[in-house]
């Protein structure tokens, strides 16, 4: 007698986005792919795969001897607002005509990548995955052909590939995450690793931060210019920023002069508030022994690591757009993990099942179907929810782990406990 194969969630994962697959083709050639896309929630936007032109189209000009940092008549309509390391593409012959291909091979290797991180869990978890996955958040990404999927797949992979025992394995690890921050910088905040204090992880994200600081260094010149080229909107972007931008333009549809609070110190500060109850939380419940929401030291652990690092760091660049979002899907693995538990206790349940929610109203609820005229406030107070919640957990992992290493009676562990 043969046994019949396991259905998981990696099996519901690739069922669900095959349909989605299927159902987004058929509509895209039978009614149109505009209509299709704002089906999915999401406004399309021309060329197809226009973020992959913003790679491939700039790389092409360079090549002639334009600055795309710059309008040049090479390329009119747009400026160039990647790291230069992109523009070596156009020594390869890569131009706009690549945008389809690579977009397709950038989304299928992010999905691969989210599939085995999921992979293991219970039909149910694979439910909520793809509920995920199929976001509006998300499937802006997918429409844009974003670059966002090429630096899923690396931090993912290194989050696949880390295990602290193993110094090639560390090694590869970190790689990956420098090649992220060579192509997109944010990667830079996977130094969230540093949660867990032992001597490996304190070694990658010394030598992460050195990399990216040395990074920086080198295209100073040009980190102007992809500020400046980079643009911010008010209801299809998060960040502590966000809120103040969209106030100013609720008081403009009503006629009134905008406050002009953004680019003050108050959104800041009350970045920094935020930031401190989250720090205040993390130490009552250490002082007061209460343990909760551990990350293990495995795959799932890792990747969530990696996903909250690169959320709390990029909503306090100020402003990015949402398909962004889609590094909580990174989350996801843990988040399942202690919600369904087994747990230390009834308290990590009840909170991994709250920031569950969070993450997929986050990712739901910040796609705007109606294009870019409704500024919605209950997106925004979800993402802050969401900060406040991953830092502290971030926090409380660092205080607990923290502690006993830098008693004098013990030192620094060289590898984590079993």
């Amino acid at each position: 007698m043969t046994n019949s194969p396991r259905i998981g969630s990696a099996t519901i994962i690739i069922s669900t986005l095959l349909a989605a697959l299927l159902v987004l083709l058929c509509l895209g050639y039978s009614v149109g792919w505009d209509a299709t896309w704002r089906s999915f929630g999401v406004t399309p936007l021309h060329p197809f795969f226009v973020d992959m032109h913003g790679v491939t189209d700039p790389a092409a000009c360079a090549v002639k001897g334009f600055n795309p940092y710059l309008h040049t008549p090479c390329m009119p309509d747009r400026v160039y607002n990647y790291p230069p390391v992109w523009l070596w593409l156009g020594y390869l012959g890569i131009d706009g005509s690549d945008a389809v291909w690579l977009s397709i091979l950038i989304i299928v290797g992010a999905l691969v990548v989210v599939v085995l991180l999921l992979r293991g869990r219970s039909i149910g978890h694979g439910a909520l995955a793809s509920l995920a996955i199929l976001s509006p958040s998300v499937m802006m990404g997918v429409e844009r052909g974003n670059i966002d999927f090429l630096i899923l797949m690396l931090v993912g992979g290194a989050a696949l590939v880390f295990k602290a025992q193993k110094l090639d394995r560390i090694f590869w690890a970190g790689t990956l995450i420098s090649l992220g921050v060579f192509l997109k910088l944010y990667p830079m905040f996977c130094v969230a690793l540093v949660a867990r204090f032992y001597k490996q992880a304190i070694l990658f994200a010394v030598v992460l931060a050195i990399v990216s600081l040395c990074y920086l260094a080198v295209i100073f010149p040009d980190l102007p210019f992809i500020r400046q080229n980079t643009g911010t909107t008010f209801d299809l972007s998060y960040g502590y920023k966000v809120p103040f931008l969209g106030l100013d333009h609720l008081r403009s549809e009503a006629g009134l002069g905008a406050i002009a609070l953004t680019d003050t110190w108050v959104p800041f500060a009350l970045a920094l508030l935020i930031l401190i109850l989250a720090g205040a939380t993390a130490l009552l419940n250490f002082r007061y022994g209460r343990s909760f929401c551990t990350v293990p030291d495995n795959v799932a652990g890792t990747a969530y690591l990696f996903g909250s690092g690169i959320y709390c760091g990029t909503f306090l660049l100020g402003a990015d757009y949402i398909y962004r979002l889609m590094f909580l899907l990174l989350c996801l693995p843990q988040l399942l993990d202690w919600g369904s538990g087994p747990s230390e206790r009834e308290r990590t349940e009840t909170i991994g099942r709250g920031l569950l929610a969070l993450v997929l109203s986050a990712l739901w609820l910040n796609g705007n179907p109606h294009g870019f005229s409704t500024f919605m406030w209950a997106p925004q107070l979800i993402d802050w929810l969401l900060f406040f919640g991953l830092a502290t957990i971030l926090l409380s992992n660092l205080l607990s782990s923290a502690a006993p290493a830098l008693k004098r009676s013990q030192p620094l562990r060289l590898f984590p406990r079993p």
